[in-house]
């Protein structure tokens, strides 16, 4: 976030890389002046970073990235696949190499306080209904609040009229 300006910077725009993430991806890449950062202090240095067709990509990567570990270290990002405390996933992050910034972990643990982003931390569970006589799926959705449009979609109801006694649907 903060090597790509907040998704402004060329490496965002050009090479859809949006975490900064190095080496090349299905042998594209872009190289680029940065600054990274030896005992402590700031050097410039050209680097060369993954070049992806889409953004999606760039996150699809980056989480294979911490799931895969890399070539050389299956389980470089082990620390980080799991943890639910974000200061110890930035400090596995860290660790493992990832930036060379001393304040990395300050800087990004201080965006995600500012910005309040543990408030999509809570996973929403799926939640199933066993269809009994007189139920309908305007009053599942009302119940589980949901919305008939979700209920259809989650389930591939073709009519929404056309539910069965004992049939289990996803409602939430």
């Amino acid at each position: 976030m903060f090597g790509d300006g907040y998704g402004t910077s060329f490496l965002a725009n050009q090479g859809k890389n949006i975490f900064g993430t190095k080496g090349d991806f299905k042998g594209e890449s872009v190289i680029i002046q940065t600054i990274e950062y030896v005992n402590g202090a700031p050097v410039q240095v050209w680097n060369k970073f993954r070049k992806y067709p889409t953004w999606e990509e760039s996150l699809r990567d980056l989480a294979n990235l911490y799931v895969k570990g890399t070539s050389w270290n299956r389980s470089l990002y082990t620390a980080v696949i799991g943890e639910q405390d974000y200061k110890k996933a930035l400090k596995a992050i860290f660790d493992a190499g990832y930036a060379s910034d001393p304040k990395y972990i300050e800087k990004l643990a201080n965006l995600i306080e500012t910005s309040d982003l543990t408030k999509y931390d809570e996973c929403i569970e799926e939640v199933y209904h066993i269809v009994k006589k007189g139920d309908s799926v305007s009053a599942l959705a009302k119940a589980y609040g949901s919305t008939q449009m979700q209920i259809q979609q989650w389930n591939g109801l073709v009519d929404l009229n056309l539910i069965k006694v004992n049939q289990r649907l996803r409602v939430k």
